[in-house]
């Protein structure tokens, strides 16, 4: 008998949290009826338009169910190595080093593609899904020695095919998936485990890399969305004090008559 859902749950805290991310991220895009030009990676929209917020919201963003299913699927899967505590802190910094850097590697293909072989298609190729970072996994976990790995539940692979099969079997699957964007993953997985391990795991280091990342979010959000400086005071109309014309006669004594004159305006 295997262990019960919610103590899985409990084992897997980074893997859990980021399947209800991406999970609610899916549901509101849909009640917005937002797409993939609202929130995926494309070359001109970050390093043309600097979007760099589109590094995070691509990669988190989901917009076809089955999409949505096979990640989340995956990374489940995959979630299987956390064991909470300090690994869960590991896993969590790992993953922000996936996002991130399959995210640039993926806009250095597309500008190499759009510079180099003059393919201007790529420049406004747009792509979204957590499968970068799943596919960066797979290929971390390979050169980490980890046996095998279940594609959807359904395939099991040695590990050090998994990237690679997945990559066939998802192309298959889901025809406009995107190639690149899931290259881009197994490029940054193998680049974390023979080069870039020790600052990956480097709490500093994790935390110096998100501290940019939102320094360059923030900076972009403030280049596109409006945010007033001051309030904006409307005109206010005094009103208008004037002296009544009198009529002629004996006045013992008086005083100066103020009337009020008001005009009401029009209220749209």
């Amino acid at each position: 008998m295997g262990t019960p859902l919610h103590l899985q749950i409990l084992e897997r805290p980074v893997t859990s949290i980021l399947i209800t991310l991406c999970t609610s991220v899916w549901a509101w895009l849909n009640h917005r009826h937002l797409g993939y030009q609202d929130v995926g990676l494309s070359h001109d929209l970050v390093i043309h338009n600097r979007q760099f917020w589109r590094i995070v919201t691509s990669q988190l963003s989901h917009v076809d169910y089955i999409h949505l299913l096979f990640n989340m699927t995956s990374l489940w899967s995959l979630g299987g190595f956390e064991q909470g505590g300090q690994n869960s802190i590991v896993v969590l910094q790992q993953s922000l080093w996936l996002l991130v850097g399959s995210g640039l590697i993926c806009l250095a293909i597309y500008h190499a593609a759009v510079y180099f072989f003059h393919k201007e298609h790529y420049r406004h190729v747009t792509a979204v899904g957590y499968s970068a970072v799943i596919f960066g996994w797979m290929a971390l976990l390979s050169a980490r020695g980890i046996s095998n790995f279940s594609i959807f539940g359904m395939v099991q692979l040695p590990m050090s095919l998994a990237p690679f099969g997945a990559l066939v079997i998802t192309s298959v699957i889901i025809p406009q998936a995107s190639f690149i964007g899931h290259l881009s993953g197994i490029l940054m997985g193998y680049l974390m485990a023979y080069v870039l391990y020790g600052l990956t795991v480097n709490l500093w280091c994790s935390l110096a890399l998100l501290a940019l990342l939102t320094a360059g979010c923030v900076y972009s959000l403030r280049e596109h969305i409006s945010v007033p400086t001051a309030f904006h005071v409307p005109n206010i109309h005094l009103p208008n004090f004037a002296r009544p014309t009198l009529p002629d006669a004996d006045i013992e004594s008086g005083a100066d008559v103020a009337l009020l004159s008001s005009q009401q305006g029009s209220h749209q």
